[in-house]
């Protein structure tokens, strides 16, 4: 019986030690910190998190909640409005939960869009 019991508890701690996460966020929290902490560095990070992003893509992995939601506002930040309409609308498309923040986004994007043209 103590074989059994010492079994089962070598296997459960391998398991919690083979877990590696639901999603690899790439080191966003980091970036999203230095992003706060240093405005300049925005550039930068708004390449490695679109750097990350497309390496989970190519590689067949689904893409962390709110990544691309964070890669728009920073494209819009910076003023490519399309790159972030594009990725407010595959946040969407990726996570449905977040429609009705995303459809509010996109559509004040568009109507600012639309009122400039």
């Amino acid at each position: 019986m103590k074989k059994i019991i010492i079994l089962a508890a070598l296997l459960g701690l391998t398991g919690c030690a083979t877990n590696q996460g639901l999603y690899d966020w790439g080191g966003y929290d980091t970036l999203l910190y230095e992003s706060y902490k240093d405005p300049a560095g925005v550039p930068k990070n708004m390449q490695a998190l679109a750097a990350h992003i497309g390496a989970l893509e190519k590689g067949g992995k689904r893409v962390a909640p709110g990544l691309h939601a964070d890669l728009g506002t920073m494209l819009l930040q910076a003023g490519d409005k399309d790159g972030a309409l594009s990725n407010f609308r595959r946040e969407r498309e990726l996570w449905p939960e977040s429609a009705v923040v995303m459809d509010a986004m996109i559509k004040n994007l568009e109507a600012k869009k639309g009122a400039q043209s």
